[in-house]
């Protein structure tokens, strides 16, 4: 284990790891949860392997190693600004849960990376964006962007008190409140010649932008902030009452904001309710439920969410349905006991997935199946990694860690239980 001796440890039916290509016998029935030593050392063991993975991925330079073929070691020239924050995050929610000099050093570097190449003011806006492109093009930017950008440079901050002005912390949020609409929605694109696409929507950038104004919050404790995160995340919760739950859109971003939300929720100006909120997120968790697999010819696809064995999809489905279990109540449906073994059954999928030998031990492939499938034939690049694959999972297992090993108190990305009562 990469810290100490886990103070409570969970069950699946998990071999005990080796390679990628292990099988696990899921549970009998969702809910069947049971404590085991071994397999909670498992994930131990692979938040290692990805933190290493995720450290040792950030160059030099800051910039990440972002997409590879592990067949032929050929990096792609490729790159994506919002999930190199996305790294970022995970890098700091490694740190918060076992403080580690390395992975602050990889946040240092990247956020250096950012900073130089990507963040510049914008006139329109009186504020600071991170642009799609590498300076000193500036053409378009996301607000996801802002929002993660957001989100990673006040993790390092927190790490790292001073590291990153302060202004320019608060410089990005006004940038994500330009781009919010008087409902609370966002508009998700902005172009610098003409300003706010209007006509375009990113189903994740919304929940992204709440948890960086819920993140800057925590830092200089402004309540604009808060509120605004506070209409984002009503409008979200109001606009899909209607929806059945087979139409809710599968938004991790928006369960994870939430419960970085609810323990201030007094504490800012927010539309929807308590009750409205965590409604929305138990109706997406219910989603969540639906799709996972439980029975598959292929006895690696069990506990995904993707017929494809797809491992980014159930990594983000994992980070949302444990960020729901920290604030979803006890009801007579059963839900919590529901989710906790499907999360079991998921946590198991992706340990099946991570490489766990050789020169990119830690890394996580695009499919299960891996190199020599019939998937992998299909599609070629099936094996490639990619950083937000490993980020992804590296934080649906920090989260699983802290939720049952008995460090939730320390919090995971700044929750804060002690509030939830109030």
């Amino acid at each position: 284990m990469r810290h100490g001796v886990l103070a409570a440890l969970l069950i699946v039916g998990l071999p005990p790891s080796g390679t990628s290509q292990q099988s696990a016998r899921a549970p009998e029935a969702r809910g069947a949860a049971r404590h085991d030593r071994v397999f909670l050392g498992d994930v131990s063991r692979a938040i290692d392997l990805s933190a290493r993975y995720l450290e040792s991925a950030c160059g030099q330079s800051g910039r990440f190693n972002y997409l590879l073929d592990p067949n032929s070691g050929r990096q792609s020239p490729s790159y994506d600004i919002v999930r190199h924050a996305g790294a970022m995050y995970a890098l700091a929610m490694l740190n918060r849960l076992h403080p580690d000099s390395k992975a602050i050093e990889a946040m240092a570097r990247a956020a250096a990376f950012l900073r130089a190449n990507y963040i510049g003011p914008d006139e329109r806006s009186g504020a600071l964006v991170v642009w799609s492109r590498p300076l000193p093009t500036k053409s378009d930017a996301d607000l996801g962007a802002a929002g993660l950008g957001l989100v990673a440079l006040a993790g390092l901050d927190q790490a790292r008190p001073g590291a990153v002005p302060l202004t320019d912390l608060q410089g990005l949020a006004r940038f994500i409140v330009f781009l919010q609409r008087s409902d609370g929605s966002f508009a998700s694109k902005y172009r610098l010649g003409s300003g706010p696409v209007e006509d375009w929507n990113s189903l994740y950038y919304p929940g992204e932008a709440a948890l960086g104004l819920i993140s800057l919050y925590e830092l200089d404790h402004r309540r604009g902030w808060l509120d605004a995160a506070g209409k984002a995340l009503s409008f979200l919760a109001r606009s899909r009452t209607r929806l059945r739950i087979a139409e809710m859109p599968p938004d991790h971003w928006a369960l994870i904001a939430t419960a970085r939300f609810l323990p201030y929720c007094r504490q800012g100006d927010c539309a929807a309710s308590r009750t409205e909120l965590v409604e929305h997120a138990a109706h997406i968790c219910d989603r969540f439920l639906r799709e996972q697999i439980g029975d598959a010819a292929d006895t690696r696809l069990i506990g995904g969410f993707d017929a494809g064995g797809r491992t980014a999809p159930s990594a983000t489905r994992l980070e949302g349905l444990l960020a729901a279990l920290e604030f979803l109540p006890d009801d007579a449906t059963g839900r919590r006991g529901d989710i906790e073994g499907a999360v079991e059954q998921g946590i198991a999928f992706l340990l099946r997935s991570q490489i766990t030998t050789g020169p990119y031990a830690g890394g996580m492939p695009g499919t299960v199946s891996g190199v020599g499938s019939i998937m992998f034939q299909a599609d070629p690049r099936a094996s490639d990694i990619r950083i937000d694959y490993v980020q992804h999972a590296l934080s649906a297992w920090l989260r699983y860690q802290a939720m049952f090993s008995g460090s939730a108190a320390n919090g995971i990305g700044g929750e804060r239980k002690k509030s939830l009562s109030n």
